[in-house]
């Protein structure tokens, strides 16, 4: 007789690694398919906030041997403005994403996972569904969807994603563990430096509906911008899932995660930690709750929709007024401070807008007007981009 399977997890990234993690702790029988082996190239900044690191070593503990570089400083950059902030201890790590999620993969040890093996399809048949691969055939009574951007399982389910744009370069250097991000004449998205030890990553998203001819150039014009004119090691683009004011809960049995339930946030564009818990909450779900789907989707709107949609707001508002913004930041160690809390994802984007709100009326009327002013009333000279710690 054909065996069937309790559980089929589709796609292993970050978000499919930890739900295969979870049933593979319960004895659950279930069944992985990865369209690639590891290890593999993943487009991504690798750069991972404390609670991301925190969730990720609490089912993998090798996760904390592949930061690579704990920072304690960004510079925010818009045109000519350049605003430092620093903590006394590290709120962002970086990773190789490559390393990362190897790591993560070995620690699997299910006889049940298919990598190489690409689903080509996914069909209803009475209680159970029925996964067509490039190499045969499956029966499974769930389904976990965690198959990224182009998600199979999403459109399978009726969802569409609308997407955005990534792109990376990684450069060779010797680096600082300085992070870098720039939204200069960038609608509705940042350029970044991630420092790695013994090579740069950068790369820019755009977290909208974005046509662009060359990306490629557009990267190599910020690199150049910072004096990044080195020998490049990688490069590469991928999509990014847009908010548009809805998460992917799933449908009947099948449970979608990370990327594939459009679960990346709309403002900084981070995703590991959205993946990881959704991960996480869907295989306990699956094994656990006579209602998966119902209360899968109260979990995702208790816990990410508000906070999305808020962060969908806060990101239009800073957008159409960057400049305000980046002056009241000059003026204001509390504004900057919000931003930062924001970027290493240690405030919630209500909370982060009530304190912004506060502190602003705290601010001089004139500061639309006056920025980089010393006591003397001089305006500041710039040192300029290349004198910047990365």
């Amino acid at each position: 007789m054909e065996k069937i399977y309790d559980v089929a997890v589709i796609g292993l990234g970050i978000a499919g690694c930890c739900a295969a993690k979870k049933l593979e702790n319960s004895g659950c029988n279930f069944i992985v398919f990865e369209t690639f082996n590891f290890p593999r190239k993943k487009l991504c900044g690798g750069g991972l906030t404390e609670k991301s690191l925190n969730l990720l070593t609490s089912l993998f503990p090798d996760v904390e041997k592949c930061v690579k570089v704990k920072s304690n400083r960004v510079y925010f950059v818009n045109e000519n403005s350049i605003l430092e902030t620093s903590k006394k201890v590290p709120f962002i790590f970086l990773t190789d994403r490559k390393v990362l999620d190897y790591t993560i993969f070995s620690s699997l040890k299910s006889p049940n996972i298919h990598t190489g093996e690409k689903v080509l399809s996914i069909e209803k048949e009475k209680n159970l569904y029925i996964i067509k691969t490039d190499r045969d055939k499956y029966r499974v009574y769930s389904i976990i969807g965690s198959d990224g951007v182009n998600s199979l399982v999403s459109r399978f389910c009726g969802f569409k994603i609308k997407k955005g744009i990534t792109y990376e370069i990684d450069i060779e250097g010797n680096t600082g563990n300085s992070v870098v991000v720039d939204f200069t004449n960038l609608k509705h998205g940042y350029y970044w430096i991630f420092p790695k030890g013994d090579y740069y990553t950068t790369g820019f998203g755009i977290f909208s509906k974005y046509k662009l001819r060359n990306p490629y150039e557009l990267n190599r014009k910020y690199n150049l911008k910072f004096k990044l004119n080195r020998k490049e090691i990688s490069k590469g683009g991928a999509f990014v899932p847009v908010f548009n004011g809805k998460l992917f809960p799933g449908k009947e049995r099948i449970l979608l995660a990370g990327d594939a339930a459009n679960l990346v946030d709309p403002f900084t564009g981070e995703g590991i930690y959205f993946a990881a818990l959704s991960g996480i909450k869907a295989a306990e779900l699956l094994l656990n709750s006579k209602t998966p789907l119902t209360d899968y989707e109260k979990f995702l709107n208790k816990n990410f929709l508000s906070d999305f949609r808020w962060s969908n707001f806060l990101r239009h508002l800073f957008f159409a007024f960057k400049k305000p913004f980046f002056k009241g930041m000059e003026k204001s160690e509390a504004l900057l401070k919000i931003a930062t809390d924001i970027i290493s994802g240690n405030v919630c984007y209500k909370e982060a807008f009530k304190r912004f709100v506060i502190k602003s009326t705290l601010l001089p009327a004139r500061f639309l007007n006056v920025t980089g002013v010393n006591k003397a009333g001089k305006r500041e000279k710039s040192k300029g981009f290349s004198s910047l710690d990365i």
